[in-house]
């Protein structure tokens, strides 16, 4: 694709405002601060925001300092960790695998969930 090099695009093609949302998203620092402000207003912290964190989490050691190095420190720091790319066969396999695991078990909880609540009805 033009305008790419080795399959990666060129991050200055991207404008500024796509860095900055880059950063304030990939930040375990505005998710802490999110999360806490989140928990204040709730009267409880609300766990599926987890998820954003858990993000942040597995995005440090899985992005290179090639393309998107995690900003996981902003705005307190500049730091970015040069972990190894998404793209790796080893990282590429590992996440395919858990993906499948997730959805398998997944499936299973739902079909035994059906199977009992048929049980259920029939007893």
């Amino acid at each position: 694709m033009p305008g790419w090099e080795q399959g990666h695009p060129n991050l200055s093609d991207y404008p500024p405002w796509a860095q900055t949302f880059y950063n304030v998203t990939h930040s375990l620092v505005v998710f802490a601060l999110a999360f806490g402000a989140v928990w204040l207003l709730a009267g409880k912290p609300i766990w599926i925001m987890g998820a954003w964190g858990l993000h942040v989490l597995i995005d440090i050691p899985t992005h290179s300092l090639a393309l998107f190095p995690t900003p996981f420190l902003w705005p307190l720091s500049d730091y970015r960790f040069d972990g190894v790319a998404w793209d790796h066969p080893l990282v590429f396999s590992a996440n395919a695998l858990l993906l499948a695991v997730a959805y398998g078990g997944y499936w299973l909880w739902r079909r035994r969930s059906r199977q009992g609540r048929q049980r259920r009805r029939e007893s």
